[in-house]
C-alpha cells in the first residue's frame, strides 16, 4: 500500500508543479502589462514634448490602451487568485482530479475585475502613470 501513497504524492507533486508555472505566467503576464502601459505613457509625453505643435489626442491616443491593459492586469491578478485557491485545495490533499487546471470554480472566491483594478496592488502603479501624463500635458497645453 505505500507504493500507491507513493504514487498519489508523486501525482500531487507534479499537480503542484504545473499550477505554479501557470500562477507564475500570471505574475509574468502582469508585469508585461505594467511594462506596455509605462511605455504607451512615455510615448506620449515624448510626443507631446518633441512635436512642435502639440494636440490633446496624443494623450487620449495613449490613455485608451493604458485602461485596457489596467484591466487585462486586474484579469491577470484575479485569475492568479483563483489558481492559488486550486493550488491551495490540492496542496491539502482536497478533492481535486488530477492534473487539473480548471480554476473556474474558483473564479466566483474572488474579487470583480474592475474592485481588482481599483486595489491598492494595481490602481496606484497606473494611476502614477496618469498622473504623470495628465502633470506633463498641463505644463505643455497650459504653458505654464
Amino acid at each position: 500500500m505505500s507504493g500507491n501513497k507513493d504514487h498519489d504524492e508523486s501525482i500531487r507533486i507534479a499537480h503542484l508543479t504545473m499550477l505554479q508555472g501557470v500562477i507564475t505566467r500570471m505574475g509574468a503576464n502582469s508585469f508585461t502589462l505594467k511594462a506596455l502601459a509605462a511605455t504607451f505613457g512615455s510615448a506620449a509625453v515624448a510626443v507631446m514634448a518633441t512635436v512642435e505643435t502639440p494636440s490633446p489626442y496624443y494623450a487620449v491616443a495613449a490613455v485608451v490602451p493604458m485602461i485596457i491593459f489596467w484591466l487585462m492586469d486586474a484579469q491577470y491578478l484575479r485569475l492568479e487568485r483563483a489558481y492559488r485557491k486550486l493550488f491551495d485545495h490540492v496542496r491539502r490533499g482536497e478533492e481535486i482530479e488530477a492534473y487539473s487546471l480548471e480554476a473556474t470554480p474558483f473564479m466566483q472566491d474572488t474579487s470583480s475585475v474592475l474592485r481588482l483594478a481599483l486595489s491598492w496592488s494595481v490602481s496606484w502603479f497606473y494611476l502614477a502613470i496618469f498622473l504623470s501624463l495628465g502633470a506633463v500635458a498641463a505644463l505643455i497645453f497650459c504653458g505654464v
